[in-house]
């Protein structure tokens, strides 16, 4: 049996339920796990090291405009309802609205990490 390559992602997301969830569902779909606390962590990490695929809430304005500006990554955004959704839905491939089940975001995650 083979194992599948680890896939560098990056997990910016103020929800510590969802959060930790997510993160074990990311850890058994084979991810590398990068998480920041803030938007300001998230745009240093992203200069810092190239990730495939970036999961975010939509409560991050400071990693939204850096997405903007310079996209190199799948774009995941997990967003709860509300009129801001549509405007920042813009820097992402896939919008999930809340609630979302984690291991769905995991496999959509996936498709981000083909090389």
């Amino acid at each position: 049996m083979s194992v599948a390559p680890s896939c560098p992602a990056l997990l910016i997301h103020e929800d510590d339920s969802f959060r930790r969830a997510l993160i074990v569902a990311l850890d058994e779909k084979h991810f590398t796990v990068t998480y920041t606390e803030n938007g300001a962590e998230a745009v240093k990490a992203m200069r810092e090291k190239p990730f495939k695929v970036i999961l975010l809430s939509s409560d991050v304005p400071e990693a939204l405009e850096y997405l903007r500006e310079n996209r190199r990554a799948g774009v995941i955004l997990i967003a709860t309802p509300n009129p801001d959704v549509r405007n920042d839905a813009k820097v992402a491939e896939e919008t999930l609205l809340k609630p979302v089940d984690p291991t769905y975001v995991a496999e959509r995650a996936r498709a981000y990490c083909r090389d």
